[in-house]
């Protein structure tokens, strides 16, 4: 508790889009301090204190000690990106957490909330409709891109079955689209032209910025942990959301869909290679336990969430 008495609380990812989000509704109530090895955006201004830093340098100790955190909301994992090799990904999203979880431990705090993906359990052609918490995480045996998401992933839960002491929830979410999201799958479907594999329409899941922002409060304010699935309202078949986002769909033959990867690229027109399988096969996890355990709803309809991605 702070001295202003607003209970503190650490968020990774800062300089995210969501964190930008879910900040505004965070600011009366907590006293918010942001981390991330990301310069925060010009002209956006973090509602508290703010840190560049990497998750894993010993400055993060002393801003441990200093604000007397009871929760962390970690929200930091950095997507791949053309800038950053593989082994620098890997370090600040795997290192980066061990440490993070550590210094939980060491300072005593009582809640965590690690944002992981649903990109964990891998595309496959015999994933089983719906894909449940229990399911293993197989992402990596096709591209190894993704091993930082799985071993990220297997730490927290890893801390969440070691530390019962500390309330720990990590979050499995479906995409996560909207107007202020710059993530790929925004970013692909709010293009003019938006690529899709010839002969294959998976059914797909998307959830809203505004209720993956609810989810998190709830996550904030609830009492319950483990391993938590979150979706939004629906499926929808990818040549579907392609045209509810109001691009238009580029049909690219799924055999040299690889090879073409770095050609789309310099069009903006890519898939990035390791989710090139999530445009081909079915994806689709069961959030029924997050539903019962939080009496979550999803406010915002599929068809909403993707007519809003080119909203301003």
């Amino acid at each position: 508790m702070t001295q202003d008495g607003r209970p503190a609380i650490l968020i990774t990812g800062a300089a995210g889009g969501l964190a930008s989000l879910l900040v505004d509704s965070l600011k009366n109530e907590y006293r918010l301090v942001g981390v991330d090895p990301r310069p925060m955006p010009q002209g956006r201004n973090f509602p508290g204190e703010f840190h560049q830093i990497e998750y894993n340098h010993r400055k993060m100790a002393e801003v441990f000690r200093k604000n007397h955190f009871k929760t962390l909301l970690h929200l930091g994992r950095i997507r791949t990106s053309r800038r950053m090799s593989t082994h620098k990904q890997f370090h600040l999203n795997v290192i980066g957490t061990r440490n993070l979880l550590d210094l939980s431990r060491r300072y005593g705090l009582k809640n965590l909330i690690v944002f992981s993906t649903y990109h964990v359990y891998g595309a496959h052609q015999l994933n089983p409709i719906y894909l449940t918490e229990d399911e293993p995480l197989r992402a990596s045996q096709t591209f190894p891109e993704l091993m930082d998401a799985i071993e990220l992933d297997h730490a927290a839960t890893t801390f969440l079955w070691r530390y019962r002491d500390i309330r720990t929830m990590v979050l499995r979410p479906v995409n996560v689209i909207g107007p202020r999201i710059n993530n790929t799958i925004s970013t692909l479907l709010r293009a003019e032209f938006c690529p899709k594999l010839m002969g294959y329409d998976p059914l797909m899941q998307f959830i809203h910025e505004k209720d993956i922002c609810g989810a998190l409060e709830l996550c904030l304010k609830g009492d319950k942990s483990g391993v938590y699935n979150i979706a939004g309202e629906g499926t929808v078949p990818y040549g579907r959301a392609i045209q509810l986002a109001e691009s238009i769909s580029i049909p690219v033959p799924a055999p040299v869909a690889y090879s073409l990867v770095g050609t789309l690229s310099k069009l903006k027109l890519a898939f990035p290679k390791h989710l090139v399988n999530y445009f081909k096969y079915p994806t689709v996890v069961s959030d029924a336990a997050f539903k019962n355990d939080f009496q979550y709803s999803p406010s915002v309809s599929t068809v909403e969430a993707l007519r809003s991605i080119k909203t301003k």
